[in-house]
């Protein structure tokens, strides 16, 4: 099986070299049946369709090698899929909430804030001011000594008629 791959890789390669991009993809796929949740698998497959300008199929293969990369507990490789995917398409909320919670999980609480802060901001353009309180409160959990978010949080408490939470 080994000498199966090694081949399969090398054509994918080839093909890629001399821009048959679908047919090297093809080839990647071929990989898939083996490791379905291999996260490199998917992220080279969205690299091939992001050179033939397929950026859907490039956001879909993203994400499913995020989403891999997570399950196998690689948060790092995950992060940088998920960006990949914001440089693509800025308006998928929920990588935003995905990109805050791996960073949340690392600790890496400014980068988190961010994320979140982004989140939110774009909650709140399309009107979804609850959804938008929620993110805020994951911050002011985050950080209790943010000032700022507590006295967001607070106002959109008010704006919700949420008296006793604000």
């Amino acid at each position: 099986m080994e000498a199966d791959k090694s081949k399969i890789l090398q054509n994918a390669n080839q093909l890629a070299a001399k821009g048959q991009f679908d047919k090297a993809i093809a080839e990647w796929r071929k990989l898939l049946a083996d490791a379905p949740k291999d996260g490199s698998i998917h992220n080279n497959i969205g690299d091939l369709h992001l050179k033939r300008n397929a950026i859907s199929e490039a956001v879909d293969s993203y994400l499913q090698a995020g989403t891999a990369f997570q399950g196998a507990g690689s948060a790092l490789k995950a992060i940088a899929v998920y960006k990949k995917v914001l440089k693509l398409d800025p308006t998928r909320y929920s990588v935003y909430q995905l990109l805050a919670d791996l960073n949340a999980e690392r600790g890496l609480v400014n980068n988190a804030i961010a994320d979140y802060l982004t989140l939110s901001k774009l909650y709140l353009e399309d009107g979804r001011i609850r959804d938008a309180l929620g993110v805020y409160r994951k911050i002011v959990d985050l950080d209790p000594t943010n000032l700022v978010a507590r006295q967001r949080l607070a106002e959109l408490c008010l704006q919700e008629n949420f008296r006793d939470d604000a």
